[in-house]
Order: C-alpha cells, then structure tokens, then sequence
C-alpha cells in the first residue's frame, strides 16, 4: 500500500472546484479491526468491493480488493457498523494525483488525499498554497475513524487571496481561458477569419444577382420558342378557307408562359377535335343558300374557332 498524506481544505475552494469538475459518490461500509486486520465495503456506482486490509512485513498496510454483486455489498453496507459517504473529485497537480473527498456521512468535512509510491516521494512533497494543515499523523482523520467514530470537532481553515488566484490557475487552463493562457489571442482579430467573413457576405450577394437575372431572363422568353396551334382544316368551299386558315394569327401577340410538352399535346388534341366539328356542320348546311348567308356562316364558325383557339391558352395564362 502507497504512502498518503492528508490535509485539510476550505469548504469554499473544494465548492468551486466541484462546480467546474464535478465529482462521484461514494458510499464505504467499515467494520472494526480484529486481530490487526480491517475490512470495508465501498459502493462506487455500480461497481462494488470487499476491501481487506493487512499489514505487511515492513508494517505498511497492503490492501486485498475482491469484486462482490452489488446486492451483496448493499447487505454488508446494511450491517456495518461505520458508515461514509463522499464526493470524490480527482485533480491532477504537477503529474500527480490529487483527491478531494467532501464527506457527508456521518458529517461534513473536506480532506485533500495525496498517494506516493514511497516515503522519499512523499517527503518531497511541497503542498500547494491552497491546501490547508496536514493530519497525516492524526488518527481521527483515518478513513475508518471517520467512519466508525465520527469527524472531529469543526475545525476553520483560513482562506487567502492567494490560495484563490492558484485555485483558478489550477482550473481554468482545462477551458483555455486561464490568466496566461490564450485569451489575448483569441481577442487579436485573424486575416484569414476577416477574409472568410468577407466570402460568406460577398458569395450569396454573386449568387442573389445570377438569380435575379435568371428571372429576368424567365419573365421575357423569347416568342419563338412558344409552340404555336396546329391551323384548322379548311372547310368547303375553297373560298372560305382563306379567312378560317388566317385567324389563329390574330390571337394576342401577349407571351403565354412557356408550358411543357404534355399540356401542349393536351390543348393541340382539343383544337383539332374541335376543329373536326366545325367542319363536318359546314359541310352539312344545304349547298342553295345564298353567298351572304354562307360568308356569314363562315365568319360565325371563324370566330367560334378563334374563341376554342384562344381560351385555353388565355385560361393558362391567368393561373
């Protein structure tokens, strides 16, 4: 088993180091020592140990670790007869590890835990000037004294200024704004941050335009381009085809939007079947009738055809 040392630590400091670096609970189960030896149970989540402590032949205790269920270790926790739970939370000071155990079974206490391979290590030690007076040598800070028998009497542990600033020190490099870490840095204003800037504002301004000129181009499509309605065929007699054959040309000159190949098959389909009509009831009216009835008749189904020519493509335009 490594060397510990303890100290003790304001309640202040382990508060604001537990808000930026949290901490686990922890629940032991101690029992009395007999025959030199001493056993415990610790709860750790969901994992659970029974611990043996033995001492060695140099004196320094030695620590067996046997993996139980968890429902075993809630029933030896049940006949305990010393009882701890803790926040642990684990730092790193100048490569080494540092814990920080605010107890709340059986009362409240913040100790500060540091393990050393040997005595040399730990006698060269230099506690940091946050940490508070060390009670390696006191018994009644014991993990199982404090279990068993309770913490001592509340003791003040004297704050500065300085054990403050080193707090900080200590934790604020883990979010890169420490106080001679990056923050001047980061506020200096970057080339290639400003030059990204100016892309994103400058590149959708390039692309609105294009866009804005692609409706343009969409609002004027050239006349050219619009297919046109198949003409009728002329009806009999000759004479009269001129004037049914040339009135399509005297529908709006005002551009239809541009419609896809299907509708244009629909609407052609419809002209012709209509134009079919009207030439078979020309066809069907009795040859005596006078030439001004028949130009007449001719001019009626002329503009008959040019209402069924236009109206769908009028009725396209308004939706």
């Amino acid at each position: 088993m490594s060397t510990i040392r303890r100290f003790l630590v304001a309640p202040s400091l382990v508060r604001l180091i537990r808000k930026e670096r949290g901490g686990a609970r922890i629940t032991e189960g101690h029992f009395a020592a007999q025959g030199g030896r001493s056993s415990y149970v610790r709860v750790d989540g969901q994992n659970c140990q029974l611990v043996l402590v033995n001492k060695g032949p140099d004196g320094i205790p030695v620590e067996e670790r046997t993996d139980v269920p968890r429902a075993h270790g809630d029933a030896l926790l049940d006949v305990c007869p010393g009882k701890a739970a803790y926040d642990r939370t684990v730092l790193t000071i100048g490569g080494r590890e540092v814990t920080i155990d605010r107890y709340v079974t059986p009362g409240n206490l913040d100790l500060i835990s540091v393990a050393f391979d040997n005595d040399g290590d730990a006698s060269a030690f230099q506690a940091p000037t946050w940490f508070g007076r060390e009670v390696s040598s006191e018994p009644a800070f014991e993990r199982q004294a404090l279990a068993i028998q309770g913490v001592p009497a509340a003791e003040e542990v004297p704050l500065s200024n300085a054990a403050l600033d080193a707090v900080l020190d200590l934790i604020e490099p883990r979010f890169g704004f420490g106080r001679y870490g990056s923050t001047a840095r980061a506020s200096e204003p970057s080339e290639d941050g400003a030059m990204n800037a100016m892309r994103r504002i400058v590149t959708p301004a390039a692309g609105g335009g294009s866009t804005a000129s692609g409706a343009g181009a969409g609002a004027h499509p050239e006349p050219e381009h619009h297919p046109e309605p198949e003409p009728a065929p002329a009806p009999e007699p000759v004479h009269h085809a001129a004037p049914v054959a040339q009135e399509p040309s005297a529908a709006p000159t005002q551009a239809a939007p541009q419609e896809t190949i299907h509708s244009d098959a629909r609407i052609d389909d419809v002209i012709e079947s209509l134009s079919q009509a009207l030439g078979a009831a020309i066809h069907q009216q009795p040859e005596h009738a006078t030439t001004e009835a028949k130009d007449a008749k001719s001019d009626e189904a002329a503009g008959v055809f040019e209402r069924w020519t236009v109206r769908p493509r009028r009725t396209q335009q308004q939706t």
